[in-house]
């Protein structure tokens, strides 16, 4: 599987500073654009479409699950794999995200992340959440 991994890396790069968070304090770092120790609603969409714009390596306004995989740490067991999570939230069943099924699918998580309901979340969310 590593050695997939590394070929969908190679055929469809994405930029080394375009590799998704691995853990809830990586995703606290990239998300809390303004250091105030909570990501707001704000911070959180405007990184997801920092995101989409990162992950979308052939430019053609989709992500594809090998630019997904090609972003990501190699799956372990008991992980969604790329092309599962993008089902989760591909609205018109195409096996690949726009901007606005990745837009739509990261408010939704925020909604479930941000427990205490202040419109924000915090690390600890965040760790909640799949960290």
């Amino acid at each position: 599987m590593a050695d997939e991994l590394e070929l969908l890396r190679r055929a469809n790069p994405v930029p080394s500073d375009a590799r998704l968070p691995q853990n809830a304090r990586q995703r606290m770092a990239a998300l809390d654009r303004n250091g105030d120790g909570s990501v707001s609603e704000d911070e959180y969409e405007d990184s997801i479409r920092d995101t989409f714009r990162a992950l979308d390596a052939d430019r053609n306004n989709r992500v594809s699950p090998d630019e997904l995989a090609s972003a990501g740490a190699p799956q372990q067991d008991g992980m969604l794999s790329p092309a599962d999570r993008i089902r989760r939230i591909d609205m018109d069943t195409d096996g690949e995200l726009t901007e606005e099924e990745l837009e739509r699918g990261a408010e939704q998580a925020f909604e479930l992340l941000d427990t205490s309901d202040d419109d924000t979340l915090d690390l600890g969310e965040l760790m909640s959440g799949g960290g």
